[in-house]
This record gives C-alpha cells, structure tokens and sequence, in this order.
C-alpha cells in the first residue's frame, strides 16, 4: 500500500490524450499561477525533479506521501566529505558507482553548460536534492526507502561524476571545488499557533492510498486530470 498526498497530485503535470507531459515552460506558469500554497519551491527543485521525474515510480513510493506545502528547500554548501555520506537507494546504488568509474572527464554524459561546470568550476551547474531525513516527524511509511541522516533525492548522476572527479583530481587531471551547492529539503515544523491546521490537513492527505500496482498504474499513465 502507498500514500499519495494531495499535494503531491497537485504538483502533477498535464498531460493530452496521447500521454503526452506538458512542457517545463507551461508547467511552471500554471503551478504559479494556481497554487499559492507552492511558492516557497525554487524553481530548479521544479525543473529537475517534480516536474522531470513525478511519474517515476521510485519518486513516487518514497516521497509521495509527504505534503509539499510544508516542505523547504535550503540552498546550502556542502563539502565533499560531507556528500560522501549521503543515502542512495537501492534502485539507483549501481548507478552512481557507474558515473562514479569515468577516466575522463570528457566521458561524463551531460549537456555543454554542465560539461563546463565541471571543467571550470569543479562542481555540478545544479545543485542536487538531499532529503534531511531527521526533519521528518512522523512515522516514515514502511514502503519508502528513507535512511538517516540524509537521502539523495535527485541528482544521482552528479553525485556520481563528482566522485570521478575526485578521483581525477588525485591523477591531477582536474580540480575540485571544496563545497558544492546543494539543496537541503527539509519537512518545516508547524508554528504552535496554527499547530491544529497542520494536523487537520495531516489528516486529509492521509485518506489516499494506492496499492502497488495502482502506483504503477500511475508511473506509466497519469492521464486523468484530478
């Protein structure tokens, strides 16, 4: 069984009769332009991950279920030991390793802007999202994925070049930056005064639940608008 907050179906993008994802472009607009309860979210969180990958069925079992009108996202800089530490789940283990096994930097599977990122700057363009999982109050369902203390939510390919790049930087090959910008995405503590809305709407959001082939259903399809 997993949980689909209603914020999360919200957050979904359009799609026409053929399955087809509305552009990045026209997403933006109508989320910000409907959903004032979303307008603490940057715009890059957008980009490369609620809009890029809310119909991946790994996205959806372990993060789904958390209401996004009370999540933040902190633009913080974090040093490479630091993101040396950091949870991947099972699904994407072999694929940081994969990025992380690059001779060259040359190799690196990524757009030019990005390329250049890492050749001039020695880090990522984007900064990736880690979940800071001891925010996180209430009981994590038993199907999501979460470990303490924080879990990689989307970046896997850069986490994955940047361990390449450290060991390059060894064959004194590159340089590496020694903090990379990240985005720490943490679940924001209700205020004491508004303390029984918040627990109202944990209510609410808590009386949808999928089984695991409707979530499949809904990774494949999401054709319906709600």
């Amino acid at each position: 069984m997993t949980k689909v907050s209603l914020s999360w179906l919200n957050l979904k993008p359009n799609q026409d009769i053929y399955g087809n994802q509305e552009y990045y472009s026209e997403y933006i607009i109508r989320i910000r332009e409907t959903f004032d309860e979303f307008a603490h979210i940057p715009d890059t969180v957008f980009e490369q991950w609620l809009w890029a990958h809310h119909n991946n069925y790994e996205t959806l079992r372990n993060y789904a279920w958390i209401n996004y009108e009370e999540v933040e996202f902190v633009l913080s800089n974090w040093t490479n030991e630091q993101l040396s530490s950091i949870n991947v789940i099972n699904e994407y283990t072999d694929y940081v390793k994969g990025r992380a096994r690059c001779t060259e930097i040359k190799d690196f599977c990524c757009i030019e802007d990005d390329l250049n990122s890492w050749m001039n700057n020695g880090t990522w363009r984007t900064p990736p999202i880690i979940l800071d999982v001891s925010s996180i109050e209430e009981e994590i369902p038993t199907w999501s994925e979460i470990k303490s203390p924080f879990q990689l939510v989307e970046g896997h390919s850069r986490v994955g070049y940047l361990k390449s790049m450290i060991i390059l930087e060894k064959l004194g090959k590159v340089k590496v930056a020694s903090n990379h910008p990240v985005y720490i995405m943490k679940i924001k503590q209700p205020q004491e005064d508004i303390l029984g809305h918040q627990e109202s709407t944990t209510i609410q959001l808590a009386n949808i639940s999928l089984t695991a082939e409707e979530v499949k259903r809904i990774s494949d399809e999401l054709e319906k608008e709600f």
